[in-house]
């Protein structure tokens, strides 16, 4: 079953509005649907694996900054959903995603991977090594920087995307208001960003993300 942004609300506002339910809001609120955008990758790289930073049969590293993103895909009550499967993509450091219709004269990273398929274990974690995407124009708006998601776990299919903490673009990211359903420049939810999870020992940052599915 597919969580679209209609189910979202209602699922959300039933438990916000039910006592019984309350609790349950407050522990896991489900993920915010948001757009699949254009750029998917439709024909997935042979090299998909959690190391984004380097293709397989190549000696080289994807320029920009690394980062390590965690997280665990859960369910409204807050327990794993193991086996979960997610697809990860993004832009390249400089903007530009290794997708056909990118027509932005940003350069291309041969070393980047720019997509990961993952599976949550039995705790329903995961973990994938990445860089730090650049930002893009499309239309008379830039993107503020993300990483996008889809998810597919015992019940439910999830598309969604997190942000960067301090990012100085969200506040005019049309496609960010539109997703969020306000107007741009309106505070945005706190829940689209990934978490500060400090730093590894050799000092690439940590960020966590948790997808939380309505049914599992």
């Amino acid at each position: 079953m597919k969580i679209t942004r209609r189910r979202w609300l209602s699922r959300t506002g039933l438990m916000l509005a039910s006592g019984s339910l309350v609790s349950e809001a407050l522990a896991a609120d489900p993920t915010m649907p948001m757009a699949m955008g254009p750029f998917y990758p439709v024909q997935k790289p042979a090299d998909a694996d959690a190391d984004l930073v380097q293709v397989a049969g190549r000696s080289g590293r994807a320029a920009g900054t690394p980062i390590e993103v965690s997280g665990r895909i859960l369910d409204r009550m807050g327990r794993p959903v193991p086996g979960a499967r997610i697809e990860v993509w993004q832009a390249n450091a400089a903007g530009r995603y290794a997708h056909k219709s990118d027509d932005s004269l940003a350069p291309l990273d041969p070393n980047f991977e720019g997509f990961a398929s993952l599976t949550a274990d039995r705790d329903g974690a995961y973990r994938y090594l990445t860089i730090e995407p650049g930002a893009y124009k499309t239309g008379d708006s830039w993107r503020a920087k993300h990483i996008h998601y889809q998810v597919d776990g015992r019940v439910n299919r999830l598309v969604t995307q997190f942000y960067f903490a301090g990012d100085p673009l969200i506040a005019q990211d049309q496609t960010l208001a539109h997703d969020l359903e306000q107007k741009v420049g309106a505070p945005v939810p706190p829940v689209i960003f990934a978490r500060d999870l400090g730093k590894r020992s050799d000092g690439v940052p940590r960020l966590g993300f948790d997808v939380v599915l309505i049914d599992g």
